[in-house]
């Protein structure tokens, strides 16, 4: 590949002002390279410079991650034909910076290590990994909001300066009530209290708490750098969750001993936490699966909730009940649904009843009857044709009329809670007609 001659000149410059640690303006850029202002501001704005130039105070900036790279790569990596974005590019701090490719690094590693069958102390290392992720995440974030000195406390004893827990970090970015916070609480308390609770019997219901805390994590992350924690082909690295059943008691007693009363009590102490939040922020409901559907006609896939829209996407996901044969929900034309209805009052009901209750008789038998006048009156009463639902079903061509077992037993219970019911509503009905 061959460089031109203002990248190689902008790769020199970076590369003396990092090992010089001097700051440089942006007129220094221009000079080197011979850019234009619309040039680098393009470059600026693209978040292309942004692993290798910070913006230290207002018109000054420091260069990093220059010395040890070839000019063909420095290159490659501001190539404008691949619309490029460095992480932390919207970042004035390098420390930040550092701090959010750190974190994106353990997430990662969170994740393949959960997701290798293999290891058996997996959640043991998901948690370690999740919760610094977490702590260098919000770590940058304070530092971009309130500058370098709000994630530190006071030098200690040995004159070394330490940085604030994960838990404080949380304290100043989230509520008290945030699920988000409390999820990462929740997986903070097994790394700090409870990591020899994790056993793979109560996989179960931690992979859900697991779940959603990578999903915020996504969420987040995105909205903080503006770039994909992951990219689309990987994206199926994010599900965790997996249906576990747990063994019997006693048989996790004699794998565990005493300690399984400590493992039991920690599932159900989560099981519980989680029911009572129902909230995808700290736990993956039960109803909500990460899937995909295949369309059977054309093979296309159909993204029902999609792990690139993270939390956001889940929230909003949309519940598609698989396809059922007509034949079998909706089996009944109008006749039939008639004669069912007929059938099953006279079966339940004796003559007298039936006679407070209906309006017409048979012409034969004498017998209360429900006809098609009083049929198409409860349906129009209650707008079940209008649409297809659970109790009607219309075929468009030909134009056909479909009715379920449904509709037979709600027309019978509404026609007999109330004695006026049926006539009341043929009246308004025909008034209609």
């Amino acid at each position: 590949m061959k460089v031109s001659k203002s990248l190689s000149s902008l790769h020199e410059l970076l590369k003396t002002k990092e090992e010089q640690s001097k700051q440089f303006t942006k007129d220094d850029i221009l000079n080197a390279t011979g850019w234009k202002i619309a040039t680098f501001r393009t470059y600026w704005n693209k978040g292309q410079l942004a692993d290798f130039i910070s913006e230290v105070s207002k018109g000054f900036f420091e260069a990093s991650n220059c010395i040890d790279i070839s000019e063909i790569e420095f290159a490659k990596l501001l190539s404008q034909s691949k619309h490029r974005r460095g992480l932390g590019h919207n970042c004035k701090s390098k420390l930040a910076k550092a701090l959010l490719s750190k974190s994106k690094d353990n997430m990662l590693l969170a994740l393949e290590l959960y997701n290798r069958p293999s290891l058996e102390n997996r959640m043991d290392a998901f948690v370690m990994c999740f919760c610094t992720a977490w702590e260098q995440f919000l770590k940058a974030v304070l530092i971009e909001k309130d500058g370098e000195n709000s994630i530190f406390r006071k030098a200690g004893k040995k004159g070394l300066k330490e940085t604030i827990s994960l838990r404080d970090c949380l304290e100043k970015v989230y509520p008290l009530k945030s699920n988000i916070r409390k999820n990462i609480e929740q997986i903070a308390y097994l790394r700090d209290q409870a990591v020899h609770l994790l056993m793979p019997e109560i996989q179960g219901i931690m992979s859900r708490v697991f779940q959603s805390g990578v999903l915020n994590y996504t969420s987040k992350f995105e909205e903080f750098t503006e770039i994909s924690f992951l990219n689309n082909s990987h994206a199926g690295m994010i599900s965790l969750v997996g249906e576990f059943k747990s063994p019997p008691v006693s048989i996790m007693k004699s794998t565990y001993g005493d300690i399984a009363n400590e493992i039991i009590e920690l599932a159900t102490s989560v099981q519980t936490d989680v029911e009572n939040s129902d909230d995808i922020e700290f736990a993956i409901p039960l109803n909500v699966k990460l899937v995909f559907a295949t369309d059977g006609e054309d093979g296309s896939t159909i993204a029902i909730a999609r792990a690139d829209e993270g939390i956001e996407g889940l929230k909003k996901a949309l519940v598609i009940e698989k396809p059922v044969d007509r034949s079998k929900s909706h089996p009944l034309l109008q006749k039939d649904a008639i004669n069912e209805i007929n059938l099953r009052l006279q079966e339940r009901f004796d003559n007298a009843k039936l006679k407070k209750h209906l309006v017409k008789s048979c012409k034969n038998t004498g017998m209360p009857i429900i006809n098609p006048n009083c049929f198409a009156a409860i349906l129009s009463k209650n707008n079940w044709k209008s649409s297809d639902n659970k109790f009607h079903y219309k075929n468009k061509n030909p134009e056909i009329h479909y009715y379920s077992l449904d509709l037979v037993e709600e027309f019978i219970k509404k026609i007999m809670e109330q004695e006026s019911y049926l006539s009341a509503t043929k009246s308004w009905h025909n008034k209609r007609k």
